[in-house]
């Protein structure tokens, strides 16, 4: 048997939009398929040379918007236009909202509780196009 010198807890935490790098603003177009190819999909996390774990993902309502749904994609580090690089991890709903000056527009997490080898990625996209936007971020840390 070889033995595990890697850790389980994680190095350095990663609380951005995907490290930080790209995917920043509001989903706000749709993406209407259950493969996760389409060009809609944004980018929310890459796990890094020695994977991540990713606890959840947080959904924010940026603004006034239409009900519609999260399609969650976990991609195996190859490129997301085929279809058998990724898998439908699960879906959330979102829920109309209506921005206002004295209220807070809802916050949404969806559990994940998901270690990810080095390169995978999640890649996160609308049902609906909406007007305002969802912003998604993970919340994880890498190994």
């Amino acid at each position: 048997m070889v033995a595990n010198f890697n850790p389980i807890f994680t190095l350095t935490a990663d609380v951005s939009t995907n490290n930080g790098t790209s995917f920043a603003g509001a989903m706000t177009t749709a993406a209407a398929d259950y493969t996760g190819v389409s060009a809609n999909y944004g980018l929310v996390h890459t796990a890094g040379a020695d994977g991540s774990y990713v606890k959840r993902l947080r959904f924010k309502a940026i603004g006034t918007n239409v009900a519609s749904v999260a399609r969650i994609f976990i991609n195996n580090g190859g490129v997301n236009t085929t279809a058998t690089n990724n898998d439908l991890y699960g879906e959330l709903s979102l829920p109309a909202t209506t921005a206002t000056n004295t209220a807070a527009t809802v916050d949404l997490d969806y559990p994940m509780e998901l270690q990810l080898p080095a390169g995978f990625r999640i890649f996160v996209g609308l049902g609906t196009t909406v007007a305002a936007g969802w912003d998604c971020m993970a919340i994880a840390g890498q190994y």
